[in-house]
């Protein structure tokens, strides 16, 4: 729905996990099965980046 309407890449909506690569897919660029392992692939990354942000905020906190 958000491609067929034609918005633009830059929009916040069109850069969340998973759009870029099912775009892909129905503009027939890439195979369903390539666009889901993108989107797990895609989404094993930010999980990755979310954890390494995270690790480095916590460096003067105490564990209890």
């Amino acid at each position: 729905a958000l491609v067929a309407r034609g918005l633009s890449p830059d929009l916040p909506a069109m850069k969340a996990v998973g759009v870029r690569e099912f775009a892909a897919h129905l503009a027939g660029e890439t195979t369903l099965e390539q666009a889901i392992d993108a989107t797990r692939q895609a989404t094993r990354n930010y999980a990755k980046r979310q954890l390494t942000w995270f690790r480095n905020q916590t460096p003067g906190w105490t564990r209890i």
